[in-house]
């Protein structure tokens, strides 16, 4: 069937009842199928298949937020970040593509601002502080169109994507709980009562969780999404406490709203 295996010692074990143990690695699918044959005197005792590595989310992703490297001043890499970014912004979808439209149009933007920014000299936005600097220098910083604004939006979105996912996490069973909570404590405070509403709105819209984490798996188990999750809350998580630590220095991240 076109299939390539590779054949490798699993185990090596000094009692005679083992006599040979063998991992058959296949190369057709993008996951290896692994299966396990312990023998004695040419008799099988035990045999089982492991399975493939069913592809989620998470797993999916090509850049992750653990990958990006901090200089020793704490600057954020700017292109590793905001590649890690873009990887998550389809998570609206799995919230709800009509509802989280707007949401999923707004962090798009401002991630495509701060990329035409870098992309127009690397070398003078390595890290994503640097985009701040430089327009506080030249006074632009407080333009609602500037590489500044846009950073700050992109922080408090990501920010709602991890209360969210925290509280998950903590066994919230009610998804719209979750998104109440990540909308109170992210965004909320920096909206009016127009984009309230909508975002009340939205939040109702947020799918129940045995919907979402079959979206998320994609046939994976709760229990290993929820170990993915995990991964990611924890990556992202340093960067955000360093960019609102950075933000609040800057005294740029006021409560005004929009």
């Amino acid at each position: 069937n076109g299939q390539v295996f590779v054949f490798a010692p699993l185990f090596l074990f000094s009692s005679a009842k083992f006599k040979k143990s063998l991992t058959f690695l296949s190369h057709s699918t993008p996951a290896a199928i692994i299966c396990v044959q312990t023998e004695k005197g040419g008799r099988l005792l035990t045999s089982r298949s492991c399975g493939s590595r069913i592809m989620t989310f998470f797993s999916g992703f090509k850049y992750h937020y653990k990958d990006v490297k901090v200089d020793e001043s704490n600057g954020i890499e700017t292109l590793a970040f905001l590649n890690a970014c873009k990887e998550i912004v389809p998570f609206f979808d799995v919230l709800g593509s009509t509802a989280f439209g707007p949401v999923k149009s707004d962090i798009n933007g401002n991630i495509n601002r701060l990329m035409d920014k870098f992309a127009s000299a690397p070398q003078n936005f390595g890290t994503l502080q640097t985009f701040v600097h430089t327009e506080q220098a030249s006074k632009t910083a407080g333009k609602s169109d500037s590489c500044t604004n846009g950073l700050l939006w992109l922080k408090r979105a990501l920010g709602f994507i991890k209360v969210f996912l925290d509280t998950v996490l903590n066994g919230e069973q009610d998804l719209t709980a979750c998104g109440s909570k990540a909308y109170e404590q992210s965004l909320r405070p920096y909206h009016g009562w127009i984009v309230r509403g909508v975002f009340s709105l939205a939040m109702k819209a947020c799918p129940y969780r045995k919907d979402f984490f079959q979206a998320l798996g994609k046939g994976a188990s709760e229990e290993a999404v929820l170990g993915e999750i995990r991964q990611f809350v924890d990556g992202l998580g340093p960067h955000l406490a360093t960019l609102n630590a950075f933000f609040k220095s800057t005294g740029i991240d006021t409560t005004a709203k929009v």
